[in-house]
């Protein structure tokens, strides 16, 4: 079958969203099936990302509006005989889906909310407690909803190579791929007041604009600090790493995939719920928001865990628990087997 990417990335929206639509294009295309990309796309290493996963990648120009988008979507879908459009994009609503019902297509919403009236044939929340949202949709709408049906990469698929340690030597900390509010940098200052023998790993991905003010900082601070921008192979800072320090980002999903135990400060709201329950499942703990925490209370927490080996095994157990990582296996079997 043919299948059209309706999805986004840049500073302001993060990479969340492509980069899932890119592990879910890994799957089809093994299975031979045909991945088109139309995007609003202001990175290089984002776009040669998507071209060099044999992707047709259709480029939107930046201010084009929802309709123009739609039009130039269905143009798009009737010129290659797509069979399916996955949307992940906040930006659509319930009109944009029917006009695409309209046109004889067929809709999978890749959807972290509840907010709109869903005409997609399927919708996909891979959010912990997705089923206790309340959605509202056609009668012939299905839901695929819950952990287990998180997304990630092929890369990423690597958890038994992990080794157990029980004491920590490696903190990961990352804030997404754009941490366009430069959480990272502000992190990095809280953590000089630790006074552990910790190295750390600072992961910063390609939409990131403040590098250079992480770097200079790096260069004049007393931390000890492994730099990773752009880091193409986050398995192996995974497989590094003891605990981590993250946004309540899409990431969350593959550190508990790899059974890192996690402090998670949101950097927008929608990550909060998230956040939350992973916090009440004792699979991370959840500090508040990038404008809500302080030194001490970050300090506290990280070295709360570095002593309690017991604390971290049971957040890790709990975590590997909750993803199986054949999120996307499910999905398309699910789409091979829609009417």
């Amino acid at each position: 079958m043919n299948v059209v990417f309706r999805v986004d990335a840049s500073k302001d929206i993060g990479i969340g969203h492509l980069m899932r639509c890119l592990a879910l294009s890994e799957e089809l295309i093994r299975r031979k099936h045909t991945c088109f990309f139309l995007s609003k796309v202001d990175n290089n290493e984002l776009i040669n990302r998507i071209e060099k996963n044999k992707i047709h990648y259709h480029k939107i120009p930046p201010n084009l509006s929802l309709q123009a988008d739609l039009k130039k979507l269905i143009k798009i879908s009737n010129e290659n005989d797509i069979d399916w459009v996955i949307t992940d994009h906040y930006g659509i609503n319930s009109q944009y889906i029917k006009e695409l019902k309209k046109n004889n297509l067929k809709v999978l919403s890749i959807d972290d909310s509840a907010q709109i009236h869903y005409y997609s044939d399927i919708v996909v929340n891979q959010n912990i407690s997705a089923e206790k949202l309340v959605f509202s949709s056609e009668k012939y709408t299905k839901f695929l909803l819950g952990t287990k049906y998180a997304i990630l990469r092929d890369e990423l698929l690597r958890r038994n190579e992990k080794y157990k340690v029980k004491k920590v030597e490696k903190i990961l900390v990352m804030f997404g791929g754009a941490d366009p509010g430069n959480v990272t940098l502000k992190v990095l200052k809280m953590l000089e007041f630790l006074n552990e023998y910790i190295q750390f790993l600072v992961v910063t991905g390609p939409a990131n604009k403040s590098n250079n003010y992480i770097i200079s900082y790096i260069n004049k601070c007393k931390l000890d600090i492994k730099y990773l921008r752009n880091q193409k192979k986050m398995s192996d800072v995974y497989l590094q790493s003891d605990i981590a320090i993250s946004a309540g980002g899409t990431s969350c999903y593959e550190l508990a995939y790899f059974g890192i135990p996690t402090i998670i400060i949101t950097i927008a709201d929608n990550q909060v719920k998230v956040a939350q329950e992973l916090d009440n499942k004792n699979i991370s703990i959840y500090l508040g928001g990038k404008n809500e925490i302080k030194s001490e209370q970050l300090v506290k927490n990280i070295k709360f865990l570095i002593n309690n080996t017991s604390l971290r095994k049971n957040m890790s157990e709990n975590a590997i628990k909750l993803i199986d990582g054949k999120g996307k296996n499910k999905i398309i079997n699910f789409m091979g087997n829609a009417n």
